[in-house]
């Protein structure tokens, strides 16, 4: 099974926002998962690299051309160099079952909409995780709220951002994901 790991590239991320993001990415390694994630070594993105490439090399970096000079010394996997990011995402959503959303920017939230949107136009069924670690997503779960009580969000596209506070959350979400693909073989 393959993630598509979206998140933060800037330096800057408070760490309080990387806690428990080695703990996800160590066990997605040792549960024998592909990654497709951006090529950056900061941020929660990097600390996933480089926490995942501990234990395996079936990570894929996807590289914008403007980040080019960002993935020095990250040599484990493979690399796909991209001109937009709409072909990031299309890489990475199409080639995985798992969404994974880490603390980052607007373009992670660029990916975490694209990826609901695809579930709901019917285009993909991956799972789509929101790690919010110490409440970074929990304004994005007040704006559904709003959108929902406002009538521009149905409730089934509620139902596709799984919010998890905690690692253990995500590996919780994570085993029973892989129990209803096994029972759907």
């Amino acid at each position: 099974m393959n993630a598509f790991i979206t998140g933060s590239a800037s330096a800057r991320l408070n760490k309080k926002y990387l806690q428990g993001v080695d703990t996800i990415a160590t066990y997605l390694a040792k549960k024998g998962y592909g990654v497709f994630c951006v090529g950056t070594s900061a941020g929660s993105i990097g600390a996933f690299y480089h926490a995942f490439c501990q234990h395996s090399e079936n990570a894929t970096l996807l590289v914008p051309v403007a980040y080019a000079d960002e993935v020095n010394g990250m040599n484990k996997g493979k690399r796909i160099v991209v001109d937009t990011l709409f072909n990031l995402q299309e890489i990475g959503l199409r080639n995985s079952q798992v969404t994974l959303v880490l603390p980052g920017g607007n373009g992670t939230l660029g990916e975490l909409y694209m990826a609901t949107d695809l579930k709901k136009s019917k285009f993909d069924d991956d799972l789509v995780i929101i790690y919010n670690i110490n409440g970074f997503y929990d304004k994005i779960k007040e704006m559904n709220d709003f959108m929902l009580e406002a009538g521009s969000l149905e409730p089934f596209q509620y139902e596709y951002f799984n919010f998890c506070n905690t690692p253990e959350e995500v590996i919780e979400l994570l085993e029973e994901n892989e129990k209803k693909k096994k029972q759907k073989v």
